[in-house]
């Protein structure tokens, strides 16, 4: 069933939509009535976060929601993170191997999946640029808009088709709201369209590279001509194999070798007796996996026929190549392709497992994930002498010819032992998906910029939880770290910081035992960060999803000095009308706001502090905050001041909102009468430094340009 996603739908509910997950039937009939973005929120992982989208944000916090809110359990949020638009090689239906158990992976870890098909594409004159198909949680399978010509292996992809499917991606990130992404690229055809990504959007790119492209069988040279550039503009180039990165390490320092794996507890709860091969008769040597051109038929048939005592059951499709031989031998069994979930049951009855490839520069370059496989059903395999299995030569049965082969099968099903079982079993369990997911994950996240969120407490608990909590669920940049400076604080904001900050991994606090006031201690969260770009943001702020990927797109502009978002509470021009009153409504208001005004900025003459965002070595020009501006007020005009005079542009950013309750550190102030004769004290203090009458801020309109952030074009060079 396909999904053709739609322009204009009135929203469901969420909770409707997610019953509609509940009953598969439903679901594929209902969603093609859905508007992208109530798509999203039935693949986006459910929050902790029924609660909070119902939290009223405008006028007010009603008195008992702010009970309900400080009632919430302490735990770890569960973290928004970047998108992944896999440019893959096979559809999603194909034999499942790396690139739907990656992306599965990855999308069980919380990630969006968006895996573009590459066998079909739509016709581009369809109403409609791109079509997405559910698969499962947090996984669609997309397809984008291109000609009949369209092929993967015949490349590469440029021209016309390459400005459809750039159509078809940018409709798709603003139906979908995707921000922060990864380009995710498994062949070097996609080479011109992850690049676009890259310089229009900032999508990081990673290059997984499964096979030796320049000897692969069928591939034309002009789709592995990408494959040089693209690895040396790729932010990180994953390889399978020791040889394939021996090819592109030089090309890309940023070269990780992340061999094939196995989903080992789905092989250790599916490998149960069964009745698929029962009553063979005779030892089964066994066999799954694609019968193709690297497949040694002729090895196969004379190791059958020098042990007519083993049934050998090749369970794959066949793929141009002639079986006729192997067909007609009576030890020998070919069901054909099976689905992926029958391979464990398979593997059950199999006493020896097989890799009988022929020995060629394209398997010189392989890792085989069925041996991933194999030991996860604690099975001994016999195997040619393959380049990529030296590492677990001491685990296996190698082989260098007919005879010996055979001689190994025999010698594998006698040695095998409880003890040989388990230490299969235990090699398997330490090459899982998962540990492969984790390690691409962290060294892509090392290479990453580092940003430092620092905000300041006092009081305000309430305000504060819903600060961090939308910080967490909608920050999907994945390298940051947040840094909170209590200023002595009497409510229970100190216990939560404390019981938080033991939850929370890129979390730092600080306790005052004296309130510092802003100023100081924005210097102190600003001493201690790490980050490559500072964020100062008020605990009296919600930031939607994508808020800092477009701030921190903004500071790529060297002229930049300082960013700010649009707000609903503010005292300059950065405040617009809000039209919505509950957390999910503001996030729907903030997502129309910043499509419609994608990487749209003014110049803006100060900046507020309740959301600002600088690169480091701004910073370091400008200097830590004025403290003599005490509890608060005129440092942001103080601040901009500073900036503007070492010459760069202070803006606003259109493209992003954050909600602002505004003056939630200063309402005991106004109730007690004292924040006027404090404006005014800190007004004579910026006045006397700067020497000028300040002006008050002015509501007026701005004039809002497109920023042109591109990156220019990758430059084919290297080595």
């Amino acid at each position: 069933m396909r999904i053709l996603v739609p322009y204009q739908w009135r929203r469901l509910g969420v909770n409707l939509i997610r019953g509609f997950m509940a009953a598969p039937f439903i679901y594929n009939r209902i969603i093609p009535l859905l508007r992208g973005n109530a798509t999203e929120a039935v693949i986006k992982s459910s929050r902790r976060g029924d609660f909070y989208e119902s939290v009223t944000l405008l006028p007010h916090i009603p008195p008992d929601e702010i009970g309900q809110i400080l009632s919430q359990p302490v735990g770890e949020a569960e973290k928004a993170r970047p998108d992944i638009i896999c440019f893959s090689i096979i559809d999603w239906s194909f034999r499942y191997q790396r690139p739907q158990q990656l992306m599965s992976r990855f999308a069980a870890d919380g990630h969006r999946v968006f895996y573009i098909k590459p066998s079909r594409f739509l016709s581009k004159a369809s109403s409609q640029h791109f079509s997405a198909t559910f698969i499962k949680k947090n996984i669609l399978e997309i397809e984008i808009t291109g000609t009949k010509d369209f092929d993967i292996y015949q490349g590469p992809l440029e021209g016309e088709n390459l400005n459809h499917a750039l159509l078809s991606l940018d409709d798709l990130r603003r139906r979908f709201n995707i921000n922060d992404a990864m380009s995710y690229v498994m062949i070097p055809f996609w080479h011109d369209l992850a690049m676009e990504t890259k310089n229009k959007w900032d999508w990081r790119v990673v290059y997984d590279c499964m096979d030796d492209w320049d000897t692969f069988p069928g591939i034309n040279k002009a789709v592995t001509a990408c494959e040089r550039s693209l690895s040396i503009a790729s932010d990180l180039v994953v390889v399978t194999a020791r040889r394939l990165f021996d090819k592109l390490r030089p090309y890309n320092p940023n070269t990780l070798l992340v061999r094939n794996a196995a989903d080992f507890r789905f092989y250790q709860e599916n490998c149960r007796p069964n009745d698929l091969l029962h009553n063979m008769g005779t030892p089964v040597i066994g066999y799954f996996g694609a019968i193709a051109d690297w497949f040694d038929i002729d090895l196969m048939v004379e190791v059958a026929r020098l042990r007519p005592q083993y049934t050998f059951v090749l369970v794959g499709g066949i793929f141009d190549v002639d079986i006729s031989e192997l067909r007609a031998l009576p030890n020998v069994r070919l069901p054909g392709q099976k689905p992926y979930e029958a391979m464990p049951q398979y593997l059950y009855h199999f006493d020896a497992c097989l890799i009988p490839f022929k020995i060629n520069p394209v398997t010189e370059a392989t890792d085989p994930v069925k041996l991933y496989e194999y030991f996860s059903g604690g099975k001994p395999v016999v195997s040619v002498r393959l380049p990529e299995l030296e590492d677990y030569k001491d685990y296996l049965y190698l082989a260098d010819s007919a005879e010996e082969f055979a001689g190994k099968i025999d010698q594998a099903i006698s040695e095998n032992t409880p003890d040989r079982t388990a230490r299969y079993l235990e090699l398997a369990s330490r090459h899982t998906w998962e540990e492969r997911c984790h390690l691409i994950e962290t060294n892509l996240k090392s290479r990453a910029p580092l940003v430092s969120i620092i905000i300041v407490t006092f009081n305000n608990l309430a305000l504060s939880r819903l600060c961090l909590e939308s910080l967490f669920r909608s920050t999907d940049y994945s390298n940051y770290e947040v840094i909170v400076v209590d200023n002595n604080s009497s409510d229970d904001t100190r216990s939560f910081l404390t019981e938080i900050s033991g939850l929370e991994k890129n979390l730092k606090i600080i306790l005052n035992d004296v309130n510092y006031g802003f100023a100081k201690a924005n210097n102190q969260g600003l001493d201690i960060s790490s980050g490559d770009y500072l964020v100062l943001l008020n605990n009296d702020t919600i930031v939607p999803p994508g808020w800092l990927s477009r701030l921190m797109r903004h500071l790529q502009d060297p002229q930049v000095g300082m960013v700010g978002p649009l707000t609903n509470f503010v005292g300059n021009e950065s405040k617009i009308k809000a039209t919505y009153r509950t957390w999910a409504e503001m996030e729907e208001f903030s997502q129309n706001l910043i499509w419609v005004n994608d990487l749209k900025i003014a110049d803006i003459h100060m900046l507020a502090m309740f959301c600002v965002a600088m690169r480091r070595d701004v910073f370091e020009q400008a200097g830590p905050l004025d403290e003599q501006f005490g509890i608060g007020m005129f440092e942001d005009d103080d601040y901009s001041l500073r900036i503007k005079r070492l010459g760069y542009r202070l803006i606003c950013a259109a493209d992003c909102f954050v909600h602002h309750f505004g003056q939630a550190a200063f309402g005991k102030l106004i109730n007690e009468g004292r924040y006027d004769n404090l404006f005014n004290e800190n007004r004579a203090r910026f006045e006397n430094k700067w020497e000028l009458k300040w002006a008050p801020h002015q509501n007026v309109n701005l004039e809002f340009n497109l920023h042109d952030i591109s990156r220019p074009p990758t430059v084919n060079s290297g080595p």
